[in-house]
C-alpha cells in the first residue's frame, strides 16, 4: 500500500517475517494508508461470514456451500474495487472488478430466490442472503464512483423491500425493512467517501509539506546566488577592465601601471571582503534559532522532537559559545533527518563544570552495537575541528539503538576567539 520510499534508506523488512519492524519503518502516512486500506478491505469478508452463519441448516448444504462460495467471490470482487480506488498502480482493475461485482450481485440476487423464506422476516435466509449482498460488498462502488455510490442505498433498499414483499409481508412491514437497510447502506457509503476524503487529505499534506520544504532550499538557494552576483560581477568585471588597462600601460613602458595594479589588488581585496560577508551571513548561526529550526525541521521529517533546553540557559551563554553550539546542533540534526532513520530525537544543554554540554540522541535504524564510536564524515570533521578550536571536543557514538552527539564547549569565552574565522570556516 505505501506508495513512498525514500532512497538511500535500507531495504524495508517484510512484514510477516517482522511486522513490528516493518510497521516502524513506515512513514506516518504510509500508516495511514495501511490502516485505511485494511480497514476498507475487510468490507467483503462480513457477508460470507454472516451467512455462513445465517443459512447454515436452512436448506441442502451444498444450497448453503455455493451461496457462501459465491459471496465470498462477490467479496473478492469488492476488495479489487476498492484497491483500484485506492491505490492508483491498481487502477486499471477498476473496470474488471466492476463486472465481477456486478455478475456476482446478481448471482445471489437469484440464488436467493432459491432459498427458503420464513414467516418471520428476522430469521428468514432468504432475507439474510438478500440484505448481506447488497448492503456491504456494492457499497465499495462508491470509492471509484461518487455519483454512482449513492444509488447503492437505493438499490439495497429496493432489493430488500421487493424481497419482504414476495415473502408475503405486511406493507408496513416492507416499508420499515426497505428504508432501513437504505440507511443502513447510506451510512456505509458516507463511511467509505469520508475515510477515502481523509486520506486524500493527508497525501495532499503530505506533499504540500514536501513541496513547501523544496521551496524554501530554493528561494534560498536562489537568494545566495543572487547576492553573490550583485557583489562579485561587478567587481570582477572592474577588475577585467583594470587588468587589461595595466597590460596596456605596462607594453608602453608607462610608470601609471603600477599604481593601476596596485588598484586591482585592492578591488580584488575588497571583493573578497564582501564575499566573505555574504558567506557570513548565509552561515551565521545563532543557538535560540537553530533550536526552533530543528524542531520545524525535525517535525517535518515526521521525527518526534524532545527539546530540554530553557531559553534563559543558553541566552546566558558567551555568544562564541552559542555559535559554537549552535553548529554542533545543525550538524546533529542535518545528520538525523539526512543519515538516519530516525522516529525520536532528543535535544538537551546543560552547564556542567564550567562547561556547556549539548547532547543529541535518536534512534537510528541500523544494527545496534553498544559503545561503537561512529566514522565520522566531512561535517563532523569540520565541526570537531571547529569545536577544539574553542577549547571544546566532539563525540559522536552508537549505543545499542541509538545514535549519541555530545558537544562540549567552555562555557567562559576564549580569549583567543575570533568570530569572524569561525563564521566563515567550514
Amino acid at each position: 500500500m505505501p506508495r513512498r520510499t525514500t532512497s538511500g534508506a535500507p531495504p524495508r523488512p517484510a512484514w510477516w517475517r517482522s511486522p513490528r519492524a516493518w510497521w516502524a519503518s513506515l512513514s506516518q502516512v504510509q500508516r495511514v494508508e495501511v490502516y485505511t486500506a485494511q480497514v476498507l478491505y475487510w468490507l467483503g469478508a462480513i457477508a460470507p461470514l454472516l451467512l455462513l452463519v445465517l443459512a447454515r441448516g436452512s436448506g441442502p448444504a451444498w444450497q448453503t456451500a455455493v451461496v457462501v462460495v459465491v459471496s465470498a467471490a462477490q467479496g473478492l470482487a469488492a476488495f479489487v474495487v476498492l484497491r483500484s480506488g485506492l491505490e492508483p498502480p491498481h487502477a486499471e482493475q477498476r473496470r474488471p472488478g466492476l463486472v465481477a461485482l456486478g455478475l456476482t450481485t446478481a448471482a445471489l440476487l437469484g440464488l436467493a430466490a432459491a432459498t427458503p423464506a420464513a414467516g418471520d422476516l428476522a430469521g428468514s435466509p432468504r432475507q439474510a442472503v438478500v440484505a448481506y449482498t447488497v448492503m456491504f460488498s456494492p457499497a465499495a462502488v462508491a470509492v471509484v464512483h461518487r455519483r454512482a455510490g449513492w444509488l447503492v442505498p437505493l438499490f439495497a433498499g429496493a432489493a430488500v423491500a421487493v424481497s419482504a414483499a414476495l415473502s408475503g409481508q405486511e406493507a408496513r412491514v416492507v416499508v420499515t425493512t426497505g428504508t432501513a437497510t437504505a440507511l443502513a447502506s447510506a451510512f456505509i457509503v458516507m463511511t467509505l467517501r469520508l475515510s477515502v476524503w481523509l486520506l486524500d487529505v493527508v497525501r495532499q499534506l503530505a506533499d504540500a509539506q514536501g513541496d513547501r520544504s523544496r521551496l524554501a532550499v530554493a528561494e534560498e538557494r536562489l537568494r545566495f546566488a543572487r547576492d553573490l552576483h550583485d557583489v562579485v560581477g561587478r567587481d570582477l568585471s572592474a577588475i577585467a577592465l583594470k587588468s587589461e588597462v595595466v597590460a596596456r600601460l605596462a607594453e608602453r613602458g608607462r610608470p601609471e601601471a603600477v599604481a593601476e595594479a596596485l588598484a586591482v589588488r585592492e578591488l580584488a581585496q575588497s571583493s573578497l571582503a564582501e564575499v566573505r560577508a555574504v558567506v557570513r551571513g548565509h552561515r551565521r548561526a545563532d543557538l535560540l534559532t537553530e533550536l526552533a529550526g530543528a524542531r520545524a525541521l525535525l517535525a517535518s521529517a515526521e521525527v518526534a522532537c524532545e527539546v530540554r533546553v530553557e531559553d534563559a540557559t543558553a541566552a546566558a551563554l558567551p555568544a562564541p559559545v552559542q555559535e559554537a553550539l549552535a553548529w554542533a546542533l545543525r550538524e546533529a540534526v542535518t545528520n538525523v533527518v539526512r543519515h538516519g532513520h530516525a522516529r525520536t530525537c532528543a535535544v538537551s544543554l546543560a552547564v556542567v563544570g564550567g562547561a556547556a554540554v549539548l547532547v543529541v540522541r535518536n534512534d537510528d535504524g541500523a544494527a545496534p552495537s553498544e559503545g561503537r564510536a561512529l566514522r565520522p564524515g566531512a561535517g563532523l570533521s569540520g565541526l570537531r575541528e571547529r569545536l577544539e578550536a574553542r577549547g571544546g571536543s566532539l563525540d559522536v557514538r552508537r549505543e545499542r539503538d541509538r545514535v549519541v552527539l555530545t558537544a562540549t564547549v567552555p562555557a567562559s569565552p576564549s580569549p583567543v576567539d575570533h568570530p569572524e574565522e569561525l563564521g566563515a570556516s567550514a
